[in-house]
């Protein structure tokens, strides 16, 4: 990788600066546009423009500076409004109701009901205030920006770093992985096989783990990731291996030293904790972790990790 150090940016420290706040500031206008436009459909592509953040990262950023899915609180909206109106006016019919807050039915409606407060609208309708208050208050956030409770594993060393792109060779695994050590085992070892088969492995050969999708938003059936390897040239296709780029441009390179459980807290601190104070956002392109050379884990199977973290300048 050709590599170029930018000074700018590398504080460890958080700086309570601009940076938070314009995140806040265009996560609460997101939010207020939704909640004006319950009776709408509300697309993420829509709301990803109202933020100006990319369609790829934005649903991730919502999630983490609000402790909760964009869809969630979108669900949760149009219910809480549901239940007011169903309080508030006798006069108007359930399937009115439904239709005004964005359900597409009223059979719809009465599902999420279910699903979120074990009710049904005519047993809402019946309920006194105490009730009603006890119901919601065990399902609910307070609908803006809350304190992340996210934990943290900070890294040995952070940069910003413009790099080339870079083009690998990879096998990919669609389903579930999180904490799985052996799958990466297997991963790795089927693609280093294949390479070596193909005299592909050299001194310069570098190992990354690309990730396609956010494993908090995205069911663990469908996340996708690619084991790579880097290459000076394309590779034939063949079944499961295949070549692409790492796109290059500006990172935030975080260096930890982990333990097969310690990987989550990393990415936390990158995304969760140091990007909202660092004077940028996420660009949208792929992150991805890359694996230095090592002769040996240190005395507590730890080893070194460098997580590349694609931002743009606010």
């Amino acid at each position: 990788m050709d590599i170029q150090n930018e000074k700018e940016g590398m504080n460890m420290e958080p700086v309570i600066s601009k940076s938070r706040q314009l995140y806040i500031e265009r996560i609460n206008v997101v939010q207020d546009y939704m909640e004006n436009h319950l009776d709408e459909e509300i697309n993420i592509q829509k709301l990803s423009e109202i933020a100006s953040f990319s369609e790829y990262h934005f649903q991730r950023i919502f999630k983490q500076f609000t402790s909760e899915s964009l869809y969630s609180f979108i669900k949760r909206l149009r219910l809480e409004k549901a239940i007011f109106l169903l309080r508030s006016n006798p006069k108007l019919t359930i399937q009115d109701i439904a239709l005004s807050v964005g359900f597409s039915n009223q059979a719809s409606f009465a599902k999420a009901l279910k699903e979120k407060y074990q009710v049904n609208a005519s047993q809402i309708r019946k309920m006194d205030d105490f009730q009603i208050n006890l119901m919601i208050s065990k399902n609910r956030t307070n609908g803006k920006v809350l304190a992340n409770n996210s934990y943290y594993n900070k890294p040995v060393d952070l940069t910003i770093q413009i790099i080339e792109p870079i083009k690998v060779l990879y096998t990919r695994y669609t389903g579930a992985y999180k904490g799985n050590s052996d799958l990466f085992s297997t991963l790795f070892t089927k693609l280093y096989l294949f390479a070596e088969k193909h005299k592909l492995v050299n001194q310069e050969t570098k190992w990354f783990v690309a990730y396609h999708d956010y494993s908090d938003l995205t069911e663990e059936e469908k996340l996708r990731l690619s084991v790579c390897m880097s290459i000076n040239n394309d590779v034939a296709y063949q079944g499961e291996f295949g070549c692409m780029e790492l796109a290059g441009g500006r990172y935030a390179v975080g260096s930890f030293l982990l333990g097969e459980d310690e990987y989550q807290g990393a990415w936390n601190y990158m995304i969760c904790e140091w990007l909202p104070d660092s004077g940028y956002f996420l660009d949208d392109r792929l992150c991805f972790e890359y694996y230095p050379p090592q002769e040996q884990e240190d005395e507590h199977a730890r080893r070194v990790v460098e997580i590349f973290v694609p931002i743009t300048p606010l």
